[in-house]
Formats: structure tokens, sequence, C-alpha cells
């Protein structure tokens, strides 16, 4: 399940299963992605099954975070400061990118 940590929560079911587990991955791993105004930083991780992974924007430009498969993706624009967070439950390798800047993109890598 996807989940904007703003107060809104995706009721998308994804096309694969990137987010088997519940969102907020109590005890589970956890990564980070930050999105600065021109791109990903840490835009290709390689995690575990059951890792959440959080993108925040620390630029001033809105930004999205959407798979390129459909999976996974925040829901709407997150402005500065917000975040986006995704349980990753299947092994897969997992494209992204920013929907308003699509020179903005990055690979999700889960291993079993």
């Amino acid at each position: 399940m996807a989940c904007w940590t703003s107060g809104s929560t995706a009721s998308e079911a994804p096309s694969q299963e990137p987010a088997a587990t519940p969102a907020g991955n109590p005890g589970g791993a956890a990564a980070s992605v930050t999105i600065f105004d021109n791109g990903f930083s840490a835009a290709d991780l390689t995690i575990a099954v059951g890792t959440n992974v959080t993108w925040t924007n620390t630029g001033q430009r809105p930004h999205t975070v959407k798979s390129i498969d459909g999976s996974f993706t925040s829901s709407g624009t997150l402005s500065s400061g917000s975040t986006y967070a995704q349980t990753f439950g299947t092994a897969g390798t997992f494209a992204y990118v920013c929907a308003i800047h699509a020179s903005m993109t990055g690979t999700i890598t889960v291993t079993p």
C-alpha cells in the first residue's frame, strides 16, 4: 500500500505487488531518496524485500514519484518538505520517474 505522509492514502491496487507489506513497515528495513530540484539522490537503490522507501522533496519545485509499470505512484504532487513512502514486498526491478520532470528517473532493485 502506498501512502503520502501528509495524510492521504492511495487506494489503487498496484499491477505488480511491490507493496505486499503494510504501510509504515513497523520494525522493517527502511531506505530513503532525496528529491531535489533536478533529480533524485540515491536514485538507484538495491534493497531487500520488505523495505520501506521514503522519498522526501527537499527542493523548491513540486515533484511526483511514479513507477514506469504503474505499480506505485505518489498521490498528487509533492511540494517542498512533503514525503511519499512505498514498501516493496516483491522482488524485482522498479523503474520510476517524476511525472512532471521526465528527465528525473531512478530504479529500485528489490532482492529476495
